[in-house]
């Protein structure tokens, strides 16, 4: 099931694998004439496989997909933000949508693994098992040395990125947020916000993934990831035990306040409401707010985003956000 329905993770809202690949001889997209026949070929590598993954995946043609149902792809994170522009790109889809392969975004594949919760080990070891039914029909660059060759240096090596996103509404609050992403970039791990680099951590979402891919295993980068996300995990805990401890009625004021305006607001911004979501979602993980909604405040963070919200309808600002408002009510 796809990440953010029935997700009632606390700190650790979902993990991401994603492997960069490209083929051998094989011009990177940005170089490629004609992308067809390296389509053709990565994708027949999984459908016409002996593999069970053969009927796992829908195969999309983006350049014959609206730009809406693109959009609503990238806001559900199936597809990355750079897929919706351009022309030449694909992508496959399992039917569960835990995994996606884009095809000639900025390598030939992007093989993404996306579930919820705190499943780095779980999520890799899936990405792994499709990655090598890929390569048992076509050929990757890869050079003994370097590792797997990438369009980006600095995804070469392993190719992989691997990111969980966090909910950090304490460490916010108390300001101690920039200590921990200084800290983390110390330690070779990037900090971003919802929908990965240059974007904002709206709802106080942040993902924490790995920088260094050279040099260094699959195993090994887990672990770093997986060291620091653990430390941050418990400065999460902390600094909501101690808002609690020393300051429960203005904090219960401040979560009522906002469970109140999601209650009751005509017209919403996209921002307000991932923020005063936030707080809901601080709330019910804290016992101060009750899980009495239709679907929990991360899902309605996501099914508020402007494409899926809209489904298809080219709807202007002031009208978003009042359909916006209504479907928060409806659901929190």
């Amino acid at each position: 099931m796809i990440w953010y329905k029935n997700n009632d993770s606390d700190i650790v809202v979902s993990t991401r694998i994603r492997l960069a690949r490209n083929l051998n001889k094989t011009p990177f997209p940005n170089a490629l004439k004609d992308t067809k026949e390296v389509t053709e070929k990565i994708k027949n590598s999984i459908l016409s496989s002996n593999s069970t993954l053969s009927k796992d995946f829908d195969f999309i043609n983006l350049d014959k997909t609206p730009y809406i149902r693109k959009k609503q792809m990238a806001e559900e994170h199936l597809i990355s933000p750079v897929m919706c522009e351009g022309s030449g790109k694909s992508v496959m889809i399992s039917k569960d949508k835990t995994m996606s392969i884009m095809l000639m975004e900025e390598d030939h594949i992007r093989l993404q693994i996306i579930q919820k919760g705190y499943v780095l080990d779980e999520a890799y070891s899936l990405a792994s098992k499709v990655d090598d039914v890929i390569e048992e029909n076509v050929e990757y660059a890869f050079d003994n040395d370097f590792g797997y060759l990438t369009a980006c240096p600095t995804n070469t090596g392993t190719g992989m990125r691997a990111s969980v996103m966090m909910h950090l509404p304490a460490l916010t609050m108390t300001e101690n947020i920039n200590k921990v992403i200084s800290s983390a970039g110390g330690l070779g791990i990037e900090v971003r916000g919802l929908y990965g680099e240059g974007t904002k951590a709206y709802g106080n979402l942040f993902q924490i993934s790995n920088r260094v891919t050279l040099g260094i295993s699959e195993e090994q980068s887990l672990d770093r990831l997986k060291n620091v996300v653990n430390q941050i995990v418990d400065m999460e805990k902390k600094a909501r035990e101690l808002l609690v401890k020393n300051s429960r009625y203005d904090v219960e004021d401040k979560l009522f306040r906002s469970y109140g305006i999601l209650k009751y607001a005509r017209s919403i911004s996209s921002s307000e409401a991932k923020s005063l979501l936030s707080d809901v979602m601080l709330g019910q993980n804290l016992g101060i707010i009750p899980k009495e909604g239709k679907i929990n405040p991360l899902e309605c963070m996501v099914v508020t985003e402007p494409a899926l919200m809209c489904d298809g309808e080219d709807l202007p600002a002031d009208e978003r956000d009042k359909k916006r408002a209504e479907l928060i009510r409806n659901n929190i």
